[in-house]
């Protein structure tokens, strides 16, 4: 112990706040060129060649196609070996990057799953194959299951398929040209849905790189942002969805069945949770929630309780952060993306909203009215985190690249199927834009172009 005195004795410290400020500023530098560093790490080195897709996609199937065995695992270390590789690799721009870069880091977190955390051939199966299982098939036979278990994102057809969570199948009953004349009406709505956001997404500088940003101008059109947005993603996945299942039936390679509609109806997003779990596509579902249930069974949280349901969610939404913003680094060699930040939030939001209807409930509160709040408390959620995640992408031109440079409204309306490049649409703020009429608004058009 120390004696008192000996604490008496000692002297007081002198500060002197122009030593803190140069400490300050020493420090600041010290950040700036670590900054420097990290980003220097971040520099490709290599161009990306399509055979690494190959490698790519002939190490995930050897992993799923050889029999069950303790060393199946280690298939995994090339893949990360190639991964790294490829992380140091560009294709020239960075939308092609990210673009890229989200498929892999996707396959990735399918590969951790189907190699790392299960046992695919023991414990997957399909729901017309027999129950002896695939692991004493013949070689051929795996490669088909393997191929058909890799690109079945959603596990429509297996037993692991989330049935209460996907819309419904197809009619059993259903021809092939009755599906194909249906997903064609489908195809055209689709269409003109994504044709009217994007001619909101040309007109309206906060799409642009240099824009004032989709916070700049009040909640009105960040809601007005938000709301294009969404409609113009949306609307493009399910379209290239519905023309893929159109091409895969007509051509007989699958049975109309066996392709449920990509996304439900906007009317199940009645909460934050019902969103991300019912209403969006279900395409990350599988391995999302498959890392999240084999921390559960190691941490031994009793399943169904609280602790497993709540770990399950925010690995869920981690893993989702991971796919998403590692594809941001690779393509802007920085890490300021905001799919981080964006994803992330996502489950405290739900903790906050699964107290709340649990508050309700014991108040009594169970009218089905109260949907219509949920419909604008969740509206009110993404309109306020979407900007987090998608304004560094505008700023590196993100819609300029997803675009479409034609229109089938602008063609029958005024014959201009073709439209002008992204970014000299508008010159002009977008109240502006919505102030003038149509013979300003078309010259202004012509003088951009010119």
């Amino acid at each position: 112990m120390i004696p008192v005195i000996s604490l008496l004795s000692l002297k007081r410290p002198s500060f002197s706040l122009t030593k803190f400020f140069e400490k300050l500023e020493s420090l600041k530098g010290s950040v700036t060129v670590g900054a420097s560093i990290l980003t220097m790490v971040l520099d490709p080195i290599f161009a990306f060649h399509n055979a690494q897709w190959v490698l790519y996609y002939v190490l995930l199937q050897l992993a799923l196609v050889c029999q069950p065995s303790p060393y199946r695992r280690l298939f995994f270390l090339p893949i990360l070996a190639l991964t790294v590789y490829t992380a140091y690799s560009t294709k020239g721009g960075w939308f092609d990057d990210y673009f890229m870069a989200l498929q892999w880091t996707a396959y990735l977190c399918i590969g951790s799953d189907f190699i790392l955390l299960t046992d695919v051939q023991k414990e997957l199966h399909q729901l017309t194959n027999s129950k002896n299982g695939i692991k004493h098939a013949s070689r051929w036979e795996r490669i088909c299951w393997a191929n058909s278990l890799f690109f079945s994102f959603r596990g429509v057809g297996w037993a692991h398929e989330p049935v209460e969570a996907l819309p419904p199948h197809p009619p059993l009953n259903m021809t092939r040209p009755q599906f194909v004349l249906g997903r064609l009406k489908q195809a055209i709505m689709l269409f003109l849905l994504h044709d009217l956001a994007n001619l909101h997404v040309r007109a309206n500088d906060m799409f642009h790189p240099d824009g004032p940003g989709w916070r700049s101008n009040g909640w009105f059109w960040q809601i007005t942002v938000v709301a294009s947005w969404g409609l113009s993603v949306a609307t493009m996945l399910c379209c290239l969805f519905v023309l893929l299942s159109m091409v895969a039936v007509g051509l007989g390679l699958s049975e109309p069945n066996g392709w449920p509609a990509l996304m439900r109806s906007p009317r199940e997003a009645y909460t934050i949770r019902r969103f991300w779990g019912r209403a969006w596509h279900q395409l990350l579902r599988r391995f999302v929630t498959a890392h999240g249930k084999y921390l559960t069974q190691a941490l031994r949280f009793p399943r169904g309780s609280n602790a497993s349901a709540y770990t399950q969610l925010f690995v869920a939404f981690f893993v989702s952060a991971i796919v998403h913003y590692g594809a941001e680094v690779f393509a802007l060699r920085n890490w300021g993306g905001g799919a981080l930040t964006f994803f992330m939030l996502q489950p405290f939001a739900i903790v906050v909203e699964d107290f709340l209807i649990w508050v309700g409930q014991r108040m009594g509160w169970n009218s089905p009215a109260w949907r219509y709040v949920g419909y604008i408390t969740t509206l009110g959620w993404f309109v306020w985190v979407t900007p987090i995640w998608q304004e560094p992408l505008i700023r590196e031109g993100e819609m300029a690249s997803v675009s479409l440079p034609v229109s089938l409204l602008m063609g029958v309306w005024k014959g201009q199927w073709m439209l002008p490049p992204f970014p000299e649409l508008a010159t002009t703020s977008i109240v502006d834009w919505y102030s003038k009429n149509e013979v300003a608004c078309q010259s202004t058009v012509t003088a951009g172009i010119s």
